[in-house]
């Protein structure tokens, strides 16, 4: 019996030390306050409270909170309550928010410039407070993209790992359409870079001069004279 009065009791001390100087208001307030923000919406998320020696008195009205030095409520996080009526107070709360979501990892080794398809990447379950930001959580996201660097298998996907997709690619025979007031010459030449739609690229036309036009379509480059 005394082993079990034991054993609840020191499950009981690690309870209390868990939420330790945090008042049911303050922890009502900060759970209110992460159930609206933004980047917490729809998201399956649990909250992790850090031990705090602080004491957090009652307030005439629920207290502020504020997310300091983060806009994302996920991950490591510190919060500033406020409580500005009756007896004023202000007081950090340190936490641990985890959020577990979805996301697109490489299936095999990829090659920068290379377009995906479903048989590149394959979902995975993982606490996204972890990872990189702007992971490819929608396959949609990469239609007409590429991959601008390459990827090993296992890799997330991220959307800055991508950009628009080439329709001009560097050693590419192309036309050149010339236009200026009152005229228009269409020449042809070679593409010296990768370029996405409406990007700038530089183009070696027949006579060996280099002119910069802009990439209007699949092997089309617009150069506009003032």
């Amino acid at each position: 019996m005394r082993t079990l009065i034991f054993i609840f009791g020191f499950f009981l001390c690690i309870s209390n030390i868990a939420h330790a100087g945090l008042s049911s208001q303050a922890e009502e307030a900060v759970k209110q306050f992460l159930g609206k923000h933004p980047s917490l919406e729809g998201q399956d998320y649990s909250i992790q409270w850090e031990p705090s020696k602080l004491e957090f008195p009652v307030c005439a009205k629920a207290p502020s909170v504020e997310l300091l030095r983060k806009e994302k409520a996920w991950g490591k996080l510190l919060l500033n309550l406020k409580c500005d009526t009756g007896r004023v107070w202000a007081r950090p709360v340190s936490l641990y928010v985890t959020v577990k979501g979805r996301y697109l990892v490489a299936t095999k080794p990829l090659k920068a410039g290379q377009t995906l398809s479903a048989s590149d990447w394959k979902w995975v379950d993982g606490d996204l407070s972890k990872m990189a930001d702007n992971l490819v959580d929608r396959p949609e996201l990469l239609k007409d993209l590429e991959l601008n660097r390459s990827q090993q298998a296992g890799n997330p996907l991220r959307l800055n790992d991508f950009r628009q997709m080439s329709v001009i690619k560097s050693g590419d025979q192309v036309r050149v359409a010339i236009l200026g007031r009152g005229f228009a010459i269409d020449a042809s030449g070679q593409a010296l870079a990768d370029a996405a739609l409406g990007a700038s690229v530089k183009v070696r036309i027949s006579d060996g001069k280099i002119i910069q036009g802009t990439a209007v379509s699949q092997g089309l480059v617009e150069v506009v004279m003032e």
